[in-house]
């Protein structure tokens, strides 16, 4: 298509581009100031190009349309356009385009520049135990050296909200709420882009793209986000952007850098802290050891001194002729002694080993009970919530203790609100595996149930911490307790190889979570008990407990149950039992119902039936059903005693 000079010229004329037109001979026949300025010649019209660029070719000898030259020397590049081919009237567009090196400098300067501050941050990240601190020491540099406008940091947490670090020099953030919201709705499909791709987003103001609403919140024309990857997980970014320039490929590569140094900083201070928390908590669990040996052995002789005191006592009670003044004495005597003798069942049941004696505990039910006492006992100015999950984990234990312990907590959270506030009851199954392991280093892996308790009350200082399961210590005044309460829980919890942990804020409240293994028969049996397993099938409470007592003082292990549906669960999870003993009379299945049942599933071990009944002996034929003795009740402890002995 041939074109007129006068159209030429009146398209280049509006350009501030460095452009000259061409003859077939190569002379310059019109030229704008730029190109002027750029060939360094005060005349050109009418010169020969060769003159100007003396690398350049004839430009008659140029065939096609668009051609490109690199001038020598880094001097620049010049582009040759074909306008018109008619005959013997070609014409050239010659266009200079000068090469700016400046950009290879500042690179070359940025890169040094970032080289310096990576080890001013390691250096940082040696001493500095802050990852905000961190985080903004990185973000400053970040936007230095990018030549960004606005940065931010984004820390995500599980356990707690996300946390913001912000530089707005320009102050682009007019409303915090807005924009938290609006980064968090926008992370939600920005976190599975990084979760595929790994790397730096980089997001324009184009409808369509990922993120690019956030150009216009923050007023931006380009935006970098970079990840921060910790064990596989998105624990942070940094957030980068321009007014009105676009990123160079070095300047993305910078923020990605620094977001990799930002997760190693995540991971450094993530190891150090858990280091530190693991140190804390083995040296309690060790001091709480060393102090539950020392007072449970104390607490035995002071037991022995405690039962001459209250023989004494009801000795001169008798003795002595009763008056108002002596009575009174002798009461107040009493009176002491039987908290004294309170408070060594306290210190005892901190430090003796696991008790031998067994049952199964039904966590719903247990806390049912509990929530019945806080809402019928605690004043109306707490509002008590709970949120129980169904079917949580059976334990094995003394369910009156477990009872004691949540039961304690729940006071304890009372007594921390100063007018209304609100408790919080929970019960759920927790698992305990490889990827929450390092969040509860002190507990195996395994099923738990976990309850938890917690308050809105004033809270723990965290100087107190860290002494709060100790004996007598105590935050209260001195006439409301003695202090024994956490530190027999620990005890008791302990004995239940369970695990407690508690977090506190001042002000703002206080959360213990109890951890108790949950019953898992097959587990139990791979590991050998040290005595023989009786397992004792009755309901009578006082009495079940009362042979039990005797059964484990002499050497034991004893598992109670209160009915024959209950006993049938135990041996069929496979709880290994060298003998049972079973009452006859129970509601639902009886003892003999049980025990028929018992044999059915192949089970060879003694069985002793229980009666008060003399017609029940008469009527049966205890080798057709498979029993091996019959007691009757009374029971004569030491005749007993000595027929499990020939049965096991």
């Amino acid at each position: 298509m041939a074109i007129s000079k006068s159209a030429v010229l009146q398209i280049l004329k509006t350009s501030e581009r460095a452009y000259a037109v061409a003859d077939k001979n190569d002379k310059i026949i019109w030229h704008n100031k730029y190109f002027l300025e750029a060939s360094g010649k005060e005349k050109l019209t009418g010169i020969q190009v060769k003159e100007v660029f003396p690398s350049l070719p004839e430009l008659n000898l140029i065939k096609s349309d668009v051609s490109v030259f690199e001038l020598p020397d880094n001097q620049g590049i010049i582009k040759v356009t074909l306008i018109d081919s008619t005959a013997h009237n070609d014409r050239f567009i010659i266009e200079f385009v000068p090469i700016d090196r400046s950009n290879d400098q500042s690179e070359k300067n940025s890169g040094l520049l970032f080289q310096k501050e990576m080890q001013n941050i390691l250096t940082l990240l040696v001493k500095e135990n802050s990852l905000d601190v961190l985080s903004e020491e990185i973000l400053f540099r970040v936007i230095s050296i990018s030549r960004s406008n606005f940065g931010l940091v984004i820390v995500f947490d599980e356990k707690k909200e996300s946390r913001f670090i912000t530089v707005d020099p320009e102050k682009k953030i007019t409303d915090e709420t807005e924009i938290k919201n609006a980064l968090l709705s926008n992370f939600s499909f920005i976190s599975k882009w990084f979760a595929i791709n790994k790397k730096p987003l980089l997001i324009k103001p184009e409808q369509g793209n990922i993120g690019y609403n956030l150009t216009e919140i923050f007023r931006l024309k380009n935006i970098v986000i970079a990840p921060c990857f910790f064990d596989n997980k998105l624990v942070a970014a940094i957030l980068v952007g321009k007014n009105d320039k676009n990123y160079l490929a070095s300047e993305m590569n910078v923020v990605e850098q620094f977001a990799i140094l930002l997760s190693f900083a995540t991971s450094s201070i993530s190891t150090r802290e858990l280091n530190a928390t693991l140190e804390n908590r083995l040296m309690q669990a060790q001091k709480l050891e060393t102090i539950g040996k020392l007072t449970s052995g104390m607490a035995h002789d002071f037991s022995n001194l405690l039962s001459s005191i209250f023989g004494s006592l009801n000795l001169l009670k008798k003795r002595v002729t009763p008056r108002e003044d002596i009575t009174r004495l002798l009461d107040n005597i009493e009176s002491c002694s039987i908290r004294a003798k309170d408070l060594t069942k306290g210190l005892l049941s901190y430090g003796k080993p696991t008790p031998k004696r067994k049952e199964l505990i039904k966590p719903n039910h247990l806390l049912s009970e509990i929530s019945k006492v806080i809402n019928q006992t605690f004043p109306k100015n707490i509002t008590f919530e709970s949120n129980i999950a169904e079917k949580i984990f059976d334990i094995l234990g003394n369910g009156t203790e477990i009872y004691q312990v949540l039961l304690n907590l729940c006071v304890n959270a009372k007594e921390a609100i100063e007018g209304k506030g609100t408790i919080k009851l929970s019960g759920k199954n927790f698992n305990l595996n490889s990827q929450n392991l390092m969040e509860h280093p002190l507990l195996e892996k395994g099923n738990y149930a976990m309850i938890s308790v917690q308050d809105s009350g004033t809270g723990i200082k965290e100087e107190n911490i860290q002494q709060i399961f100790d004996p007598y210590f105590s935050t209260k005044v001195k006439e409301t307790g003695s202090g024994l309460g956490l530190y027999v829980t620990y005890g008791i919890i302990k004995a239940h190889k369970g695990h407690i942990e508690v977090t506190s804020i001042p002000d703002a409240g206080t959360r213990f979570d109890v951890f108790i293994p949950a019953f898992e028969p097959k587990e139990l049996e791979k590991q050998p008990a040290p005595d023989k397993i009786i397992l004792l099938v009755d309901d009578e409470i006082m009495l079940r407990d009362l042979l039990a007592e005797l059964l484990e003082s002499n050497g034991y292990y004893v598992v109670i149950v209160s009915t024959g549906e209950e006993a049938l669960k135990v041996l069929t999870e496979e709880i290994r039992a060298d003998l049972v003993i079973i009452d006859y009379n129970m509601p639902g299945m009886n003892g003999l119902e049980c025990i028929k049942k018992i044999r059915e599933l192949k089970f060879t071990m003694p069985i002793i039936l229980s009666s008060g009944s003399l017609s029940v002996e008469e009527n049966l034929n205890p080798a057709e059903i498979g029993i091996n003795s019959i007691l009757s009740k009374p029971y004569e402890f030491e005749s007993m005693l000595g027929t499990i002995q020939k049965l096991i």
